[in-house]
């Protein structure tokens, strides 16, 4: 259990670096489309379409992230006047729907994406593959780190 422990640790720091590398490199062509724009009245062809790329990574991988920190969107107003017996169970009731909900995002994505995922993007020429390909492997990180919880709630 402690091997799984470090290496879902591992797991995120390294996405969590990962994302902080997209981030900046939004932020990044998104200053420099900006100037570009308004002081030189120029532009760089396929550069929003990047942007909105590592933006689709930024989300799928991000929410995986949040799931494997617990740190999903959740209301807790009422589980919180539970028992910790009860509450325990409600933890492991929203992480089975969130199993639940990927599952079916997965499945979907993958119809999609045989669907769809020839297509070349416009600005950049890039297979829509590129873009929409990050989804089902976000789905599949989610489902790692629900399980991985789970079991630690199980187990407590």
């Amino acid at each position: 259990m402690r091997e799984a422990k470090i290496n879902s640790t591992l797991l995120t720091k390294y996405l969590e670096k990962t994302l902080v590398g997209f981030l900046f490199l939004i932020f990044s062509i998104t200053l420099v489309l900006v100037l570009l724009r308004y002081v030189f009245n120029q532009s760089i062809t396929g550069a929003n379409e990047l942007v909105t790329i590592l933006f689709i990574y930024t989300t799928a991988l991000g929410s995986a992230v949040s799931i494997g920190k617990n740190e999903h969107i959740s209301i807790n107003v009422f589980i919180n006047s539970l028992s910790p017996k009860n509450y325990n169970r409600i933890k492991i009731l929203q992480l089975l729907l969130l199993v639940a909900l990927h599952t079916i995002i997965f499945f979907y994505c993958l119809g999609w994406i045989d669907k769809a995922g020839g297509y070349l993007m416009p600005a950049t020429g890039f297979p829509r593959i590129v873009a929409i390909g990050i989804i089902p492997i976000g789905c599949l990180l989610s489902l790692i780190y629900c399980i991985k919880n789970i079991i630690n709630e199980v187990s407590k």
